[in-house]
């Protein structure tokens, strides 16, 4: 597995709501983050 990075833009209030819900959970933001990607569906493959 490669390592890639991932850039994302937030506003302030946005910022403001990953911190208070990582506090809430007590989580790192990084971890937060992490715990969200990892729900998104596995990519299906199409076999031709």
């Amino acid at each position: 597995m490669k390592n890639r990075r991932l850039s994302i833009k937030l506003t302030n209030y946005e910022l403001q709501e990953l911190k208070e819900e990582s506090e809430r959970r007590g989580m790192t933001q990084s971890e937060l983050l992490r715990s969200l990607i990892a729900r998104f569906p596995l990519p299906s493959f199409k076999a031709d």
